[in-house]
Protein backbone atom coordinates (compact mmCIF):
# COMPACT_ATOMS: atom_id res chain seq x y z
CA UNK A 1 0.00 0.00 0.00
CA UNK A 2 1.41 3.43 -0.84
CA UNK A 3 2.26 5.63 2.25
CA UNK A 4 2.77 8.64 2.62
CA UNK A 5 2.95 11.58 5.85
CA UNK A 6 1.08 14.74 5.74
CA UNK A 7 1.47 17.51 7.91
CA UNK A 8 -2.06 18.07 8.83
CA UNK A 9 -3.65 20.65 10.94
CA UNK A 10 -7.28 21.64 10.68
CA UNK A 11 -7.40 24.56 8.22
CA UNK A 12 -8.87 23.87 4.32
CA UNK A 13 -5.69 23.07 2.83
CA UNK A 14 -4.74 20.37 4.91
CA UNK A 15 -8.16 19.18 5.20
CA UNK A 16 -8.36 19.08 1.88
CA UNK A 17 -4.91 17.49 1.71
CA UNK A 18 -5.82 14.47 3.69
CA UNK A 19 -8.33 13.93 1.55
CA UNK A 20 -6.06 13.70 -1.86
CA UNK A 21 -4.28 11.39 -0.29
CA UNK A 22 -6.64 8.89 1.24
CA UNK A 23 -9.42 9.27 -1.71
CA UNK A 24 -6.54 7.87 -3.82
CA UNK A 25 -5.58 5.01 -1.84
CA UNK A 26 -2.86 6.22 0.55
CA UNK A 27 -2.06 4.71 4.04
CA UNK A 28 -1.74 8.85 5.80
CA UNK A 29 0.54 9.52 8.24
CA UNK A 30 -1.08 12.62 10.19
CA UNK A 31 1.76 14.85 11.61
CA UNK A 32 0.82 18.03 14.02
CA UNK A 33 4.17 20.02 14.87
CA UNK A 34 3.27 22.27 17.79
CA UNK A 35 5.38 25.09 18.65
CA UNK A 36 3.64 26.73 21.31
CA UNK A 37 1.18 28.96 18.90
CA UNK A 38 -1.75 30.71 20.60
CA UNK A 39 -4.26 29.04 18.59
CA UNK A 40 -2.99 25.04 18.54
CA UNK A 41 -4.72 24.16 21.40
CA UNK A 42 -8.46 25.39 19.65
CA UNK A 43 -6.64 24.19 16.32
CA UNK A 44 -5.33 20.18 17.91
CA UNK A 45 -9.62 20.43 19.16
CA UNK A 46 -11.23 20.67 15.75
CA UNK A 47 -8.77 18.02 13.88
CA UNK A 48 -9.79 15.49 15.85
CA UNK A 49 -12.46 16.45 14.55
CA UNK A 50 -11.64 16.33 11.18
CA UNK A 51 -9.73 13.10 11.65
CA UNK A 52 -12.46 11.09 13.40
CA UNK A 53 -14.68 11.60 10.16
CA UNK A 54 -11.70 10.48 7.69
CA UNK A 55 -11.05 7.82 10.21
CA UNK A 56 -14.93 6.58 9.58
CA UNK A 57 -14.90 7.07 6.00
CA UNK A 58 -11.79 5.79 4.75
CA UNK A 59 -9.96 3.84 7.99
CA UNK A 60 -6.51 4.37 6.05
CA UNK A 61 -5.62 7.13 7.89
CA UNK A 62 -3.12 6.59 11.72
CA UNK A 63 -3.74 8.30 14.49
CA UNK A 64 -2.31 12.24 14.09
CA UNK A 65 1.27 12.22 15.66
CA UNK A 66 1.64 15.36 17.86
CA UNK A 67 5.33 16.29 17.91
CA UNK A 68 6.50 19.11 20.35
CA UNK A 69 8.53 21.85 18.40
CA UNK A 70 9.31 23.96 21.69
CA UNK A 71 10.59 27.56 19.47
CA UNK A 72 7.31 29.57 20.55
CA UNK A 73 7.32 31.57 17.54
CA UNK A 74 4.43 33.27 16.53
CA UNK A 75 2.72 35.71 14.03
CA UNK A 76 3.98 39.43 14.69
CA UNK A 77 0.04 41.21 13.73
CA UNK A 78 -2.51 38.19 13.11
CA UNK A 79 -4.62 41.13 12.00
CA UNK A 80 -2.57 41.43 8.28
CA UNK A 81 -1.51 39.07 5.77
CA UNK A 82 1.87 40.33 6.43
CA UNK A 83 2.05 39.86 9.99
CA UNK A 84 1.33 36.70 9.78
CA UNK A 85 4.73 35.37 8.74
CA UNK A 86 6.31 32.82 11.22
CA UNK A 87 9.89 32.65 10.79
CA UNK A 88 11.53 29.16 9.20
CA UNK A 89 7.85 27.90 9.68
CA UNK A 90 8.21 25.49 6.76
CA UNK A 91 11.92 24.49 7.53
CA UNK A 92 10.68 23.37 10.93
CA UNK A 93 7.88 21.46 9.96
CA UNK A 94 9.08 19.71 7.48
CA UNK A 95 12.70 18.89 9.16
CA UNK A 96 10.63 17.74 12.29
CA UNK A 97 8.52 15.79 10.74
CA UNK A 98 11.00 14.09 7.82
CA UNK A 99 12.82 12.72 11.20
CA UNK A 100 8.94 11.02 12.54
CA UNK A 101 7.93 10.17 8.92
CA UNK A 102 11.63 7.98 8.45
CA UNK A 103 11.32 6.23 11.79
CA UNK A 104 7.86 5.10 10.64
CA UNK A 105 9.42 3.91 7.10
CA UNK A 106 7.85 6.85 5.32
CA UNK A 107 10.20 9.29 2.90
CA UNK A 108 7.20 11.18 1.66
CA UNK A 109 5.80 14.09 3.10
CA UNK A 110 2.88 16.22 2.39
CA UNK A 111 2.37 19.88 2.46
CA UNK A 112 -0.57 22.12 1.79
CA UNK A 113 1.44 25.41 1.00
CA UNK A 114 -0.75 27.28 -1.76
CA UNK A 115 2.73 29.28 -1.84
CA UNK A 116 0.31 32.73 -2.06
CA UNK A 117 1.87 34.52 0.70
CA UNK A 118 5.12 36.45 -0.34
CA UNK A 119 7.35 34.66 2.97
CA UNK A 120 10.69 33.65 1.88
CA UNK A 121 9.59 29.77 2.65
CA UNK A 122 6.58 29.60 0.93
CA UNK A 123 7.68 28.69 -2.54
CA UNK A 124 8.26 25.41 -4.48
CA UNK A 125 11.91 26.66 -5.56
CA UNK A 126 12.87 26.72 -1.35
CA UNK A 127 10.97 23.84 -0.25
CA UNK A 128 13.19 21.86 -3.22
CA UNK A 129 16.19 23.00 -1.51
CA UNK A 130 14.76 21.98 1.89
CA UNK A 131 13.53 18.37 0.43
CA UNK A 132 17.41 17.77 -1.00
CA UNK A 133 18.94 19.47 2.40
CA UNK A 134 16.81 16.63 4.19
CA UNK A 135 17.18 13.63 1.53
CA UNK A 136 21.14 14.21 1.88
CA UNK A 137 20.71 14.39 6.11
CA UNK A 138 19.01 11.39 6.20
CA UNK A 139 21.38 9.72 3.39
CA UNK A 140 18.32 8.51 1.59
CA UNK A 141 15.87 10.37 -1.11
CA UNK A 142 12.90 12.50 0.97
CA UNK A 143 10.91 13.72 -0.70
CA UNK A 144 8.39 17.13 0.05
CA UNK A 145 5.37 17.24 -1.66
CA UNK A 146 3.29 20.29 -2.76
CA UNK A 147 0.04 19.45 -4.86
CA UNK A 148 -1.83 22.44 -3.76
CA UNK A 149 1.11 25.07 -4.94
CA UNK A 150 0.15 27.64 -7.36
CA UNK A 151 -3.34 27.28 -6.56
CA UNK A 152 -5.20 29.82 -5.18
CA UNK A 153 -7.31 29.32 -1.85
CA UNK A 154 -11.11 29.39 -3.48
CA UNK A 155 -9.83 27.10 -6.53
CA UNK A 156 -8.81 24.10 -3.39
CA UNK A 157 -12.37 24.90 -1.97
CA UNK A 158 -14.10 24.37 -5.74
CA UNK A 159 -11.97 21.49 -6.36
CA UNK A 160 -13.00 19.44 -3.16
CA UNK A 161 -16.59 20.99 -1.75
CA UNK A 162 -18.68 18.24 -1.01
CA UNK A 163 -16.03 16.12 -0.68
CA UNK A 164 -13.99 17.59 2.00
CA UNK A 165 -15.84 18.32 5.77
CA UNK A 166 -14.98 21.85 5.63
CA UNK A 167 -17.87 22.75 8.52
CA UNK A 168 -15.17 20.79 10.55
CA UNK A 169 -12.17 22.44 10.11
CA UNK A 170 -10.54 25.40 11.56
CA UNK A 171 -8.20 28.45 10.91
CA UNK A 172 -8.10 31.41 12.80
CA UNK A 173 -5.33 33.84 14.34
CA UNK A 174 -7.45 34.99 17.29
CA UNK A 175 -10.24 32.58 18.26
CA UNK A 176 -12.77 32.95 20.83
CA UNK A 177 -13.08 29.48 22.42
CA UNK A 178 -13.34 27.46 20.29
CA UNK A 179 -14.94 29.61 17.15
CA UNK A 180 -13.33 31.88 14.38
CA UNK A 181 -13.12 35.64 15.32
CA UNK A 182 -14.35 36.51 12.16
CA UNK A 183 -11.96 39.54 12.38
CA UNK A 184 -8.24 38.40 11.63
CA UNK A 185 -6.59 37.64 8.45
CA UNK A 186 -7.35 33.93 8.88
CA UNK A 187 -10.72 34.26 9.05
CA UNK A 188 -10.56 37.22 6.12
CA UNK A 189 -8.85 35.24 3.95
CA UNK A 190 -11.11 32.01 4.78
CA UNK A 191 -14.61 34.73 3.82
CA UNK A 192 -13.18 35.62 0.96
CA UNK A 193 -11.98 31.77 -0.46
CA UNK A 194 -15.52 30.72 -0.40
CA UNK A 195 -16.89 33.86 -1.80
CA UNK A 196 -14.45 33.33 -4.87
CA UNK A 197 -15.69 29.69 -5.30
CA UNK A 198 -18.90 30.57 -5.09
CA UNK A 199 -20.53 28.24 -2.49
CA UNK A 200 -21.92 28.60 1.02
CA UNK A 201 -19.45 29.03 3.77
CA UNK A 202 -20.12 26.53 6.25
CA UNK A 203 -17.98 28.41 8.93
CA UNK A 204 -19.25 30.14 12.05
CA UNK A 205 -17.60 33.40 12.54
CA UNK A 206 -18.12 35.79 15.75
CA UNK A 207 -18.33 38.78 13.96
Amino acid sequence: MKKIAILMSSGVESASLAYHYLSKGFLVHPLYVRSGIGWERVELWWLGRLWSFYRKRFGRILPVRVIPFGAGLGPSDASREEGLEIPLRNLTLIVSSALVACRRGVNRLAIGSLGIYPFPDNNREYLSRVEELVSEGLREEFRVETPFMGLEKWEVIKEFYGKVPYHLTFSCASPAGRHHCGMCAKCRERKEGFKKAGVPDPTYYLS
